[in-house]
């Protein structure tokens, strides 16, 4: 599956590489948390993108959007399984419905045209995901960092 990377932190690998060296349950709390920061702001905002900017397969799109469970807030958008009449899945309609004919699905994708961008219109939640995440990280972090 594809991977869309919406935000840039920088030191994120960095931070992510210290996880490493606390203890796993450490690990287990952020992916928690990140689950729950994700359904919170991420998950209503690419189901509205999709609803509202992605035509008409933004409702199939819309009903596979969930959190993944991740060290870092992330989403999944769609399922394998047939989701429109034509036996396409919402995996096949993400980016034809993002960019139309001239996305990754080639000529298949003749009904968008140019297409809709609906991926551009998940912006807005970024700010305060960020911002609720990194405190969960200070959180965990002064949890279970045992060096004097």
């Amino acid at each position: 599956m594809a991977s869309i990377v919406d935000t840039y932190v920088s030191g994120l690998n960095e931070v992510l590489r210290a996880f490493r060296s606390l203890p796993k349950e450490a690990g287990q709390e952020l992916r928690a948390e990140s689950v729950q920061i994700a359904d919170r702001y991420m998950v209503p905002a690419w189901k509205d993108a999709a609803i509202t900017h992605a035509g008409p397969w933004g409702p199939a799109i819309a009903a596979s959007v969930r959190a993944k469970r991740d060290r870092i807030p992330a989403v999944s958008i769609g399922f394998k399984k047939k989701a429109v009449r034509g036996g396409a899945s919402s995996i096949m309609l993400r980016y034809p419905a993002d960019h139309g004919t001239r996305g990754r699905a080639g000529a298949r994708a003749q009904v968008f045209g140019d297409g809709s961008n609906w991926i551009e219109q998940v912006r807005p939640y970024q700010a305060d995901a960020l911002k609720e995440w990194g405190q969960a990280v200070d959180r965990i972090v002064r949890k279970w960092d045992t060096t004097p």
